[in-house]
């Protein structure tokens, strides 16, 4: 298939600000002259080192070891193609890609290589729009008329892409159907059954509340039975499917995500029609799980945009259960105390009453002040102990509350909480001290092995990293900040000087790149580093202090003058240390001659001086 000429692709690279890309999934931290660092999205980590380089446009994570430009970035966290990725780009940027003009062979073989995910995603789009033709048509009366009367406004229905499920027995698999869109992938998503009367639709009868991902496409759907007489359960969601999994997503999170990272507060309700009323409100925070408690998956989606992540469950008992079990959920993510940099909330509803009601009954203003008076989750929870009547329901509460602080990490904070459990309960703190000790004991796995001694070798495939001569590592970082230098003598002098093997090596890949008149590529560059430097020159590009230079070129001067005293006064060790081996040796001639390289040596030293 012809490909873009890599111009155009370098212009959607040009016109495009890595770090803008990556705070859309990552909270991002300043940290240098144009580097940002935060939690790396692409494996779970307590400690900051996702790192992304704003001059250079390439992201790197210290700790997973994943790397790249823009691109590679948005390939691999919305797991898309490379053609999808660089479209959206372009559009974005403002960019004119040249249509790629086809023969029907070459067409062909684009549609045979179409992913299966592709074709998954295609067939939810499909099955969207249908739903969403449905309840605009004759089919859809009861259904617009059920969300008049919960208040959703058409402007809302299209943004949330709601629809309609006919009563039809297979309405929508027929409409697949005529799409050429197969009965398996329409099975494997959960759109359709098959059983001894033949294929028919999973979803009848129902309002249809589409989730989204980040990109806006459906992956799955929640539903809402319209008959009231119906013996099926009144909310049903797509099964798990290769596109769609309950305990991973949030229902609302597409609409929600800019207003939680412009607010820094992201609000959990119980239903999706909660969040479809905070959001008509003008509550833009609101997402809810989907029809199970939350998850740590969940709560460490929302820490990567909140900094504050606010549980707001209904004011009734099954409501202060979810609240409840949510606690532990967000002890166990890191959601306290610089584990994640997130906050954990709990507002209290009235009681009998849900978001929806409250929202509509008294505004958004107020609904805001409840959210603003929301109480850290473990004050909550260990609030619900004291209030509880009875001394086998505070011991039972108790117990839950000792659960939770047995899996805090910070010992100050666990302290703290302990002293105030028991203050609560008017227990003794050392009572509380021991609870929580013993259940952490419990709750401690067994070694799996002996752990190794100090002194052993790091494990297999990783090596310690060493130390490097800090004129070299400059003189690296600086070529990559200014990659104009590599037409210079100087460059070239540079990697004559060098000392160290690997940083030789990862220079000379850099210089040859760049006399070629390719792009800066840092982490292809970095692949070239052996593993135990690797760390120590990506944070010295990300420190970015080269990147400041007035004049990188006396900049790069001085350096490689510096390198070559450096060589200098190493040669003059060398030679002092080999005429003392010749003296030992009573060898006056190598003596003589040695004494002779000394101080030719000593005033090379000191013309590079001048």
């Amino acid at each position: 298939m012809p490909l873009l000429p890599r111009e155009k692709i370098d212009d959607v690279r040009d016109h495009t600000n890595i770090v803008d890309i990556v705070r859309r999934y990552v909270e991002l931290k300043r940290a240098g002259t144009g580097s940002w660092k935060g939690l790396c999205p692409f494996h779970a980590e307590k400690t900051p080192s996702f790192n992304v380089h704003e001059q250079r446009q390439y992201f790197h994570c210290f700790g997973c070891g994943e790397k790249g430009d823009v691109f590679s970035f948005l390939v691999k966290i919305e797991q898309r193609s490379f053609m999808e990725v660089l479209r959206d780009l372009a559009r974005e940027a403002g960019v004119d890609l040249p249509e790629i003009k086809q023969t029907p062979m070459e067409r062909k073989a684009a549609a045979e290589a179409e992913s299966e995910r592709e074709r998954m995603l295609r067939a939810m789009d499909a099955a969207t729009s249908f739903f969403e033709h449905q309840l605009a048509g004759p089919a859809g009366g009861a259904a617009r008329a059920y969300l008049d009367s919960r208040g959703i406004s058409s402007a809302l229905r299209v943004r949330f892409r709601l629809g309609y499920a006919p009563a039809a027995w297979d309405a929508l698999h027929k409409h697949l159907s005529s799409l050429h869109i197969p009965g398996t992938i329409a099975e494997q998503l959960g759109l359709v059954r098959t059983n001894e009367r033949g294929c028919h639709d999973f979803f009848r009868d129902r309002v249809m509340l589409p989730v989204l991902d980040r990109q806006k496409r459906p992956i799955g759907f929640s539903s809402r039975l319209l008959d009231p007489e119906a013996k099926e359960r009144k909310y049903v969601n797509s099964p798990d499917s290769p596109l769609f999994h309950k305990k991973d997503n949030l229902y609302g999170l597409h609409v929600a995500l800019d207003a939680i990272r412009r607010t820094g507060t992201a609000i959990v309700v119980e239903g999706n029609f909660d969040v479809l009323s905070l959001h008509e409100a003008g509550i833009e925070e609101a997402v809810a799980p989907m029809g199970t408690a939350l998850t740590g998956e969940q709560v460490k989606l929302l820490s990567r945009a909140a900094k504050r992540i606010v549980v707001v469950f209904d004011g009734d008992a099954a409501g202060a259960r979810a609240a409840e079990k949510a606690i532990p959920v967000a002890v166990e993510a890191g959601l306290f105390f610089a584990e994640v940099d997130a906050d954990g909330r709990v507002a209290q509803m009235p009681a009998g009453v849900d978001p929806d009601d409250f929202v509509r009954a008294q505004g958004a203003e107020a609904f805001r002040a409840l959210v603003d008076g929301a109480r850290p989750m473990l004050d909550h929870l260990i609030q619900q102990a004291a209030d509880d009547a009875t001394i086998p329901g505070k011991a039972d509460t108790a117990r839950r509350v000792v659960e939770v602080l047995a899996k805090l990490k910070n010992p100050l904070v666990r302290d703290l909480y302990v002293r105030e459990l028991a203050a609560k309960l008017r227990v003794a703190v050392p009572q509380v001290v021991r609870m929580v000790r013993d259940t952490a004991a419990e709750r401690r796995p067994m070694p799996a092995s002996r752990p190794a001694p100090a002194g052993e070798s790091p494990p297999a495939g990783r090596q310690a990293p060493r130390e490097l001569p800090g004129d070299e590592v400059a003189v690296f970082t600086l070529l990559v900040s200014h990659p104009e230098l590599a037409s210079g003598d100087d460059a070239g002098r540079a990697l004559d000087l060098m000392v160290d093997p690997g940083l030789r090596q990862v220079y000379r890949t850099a210089l040859q790149a760049l006399r070629g008149g390719e792009r800066p590529d840092v982490p292809a560059w970095l692949d070239a580093c052996p593993p135990e430097i690797r760390e120590s020159i990506d944070a010295a590009v990300m420190d970015g202090r080269w990147e400041r230079v007035e004049v990188a070129a006396e900049a790069l001067r001085a350096l490689v003058g510096r390198l070559e005293r450096s060589r200098v006064e190493a040669e003059i060790a060398l030679a002092e240390r080999q005429r003392g081996e010749a003296l030992a040796r009573g060898d006056e001639e190598e003596v003589r001659a040695l004494a002779r390289r000394e101080m030719e040596l000593i005033r090379t030293k000191l013309g590079l001086a001048n």
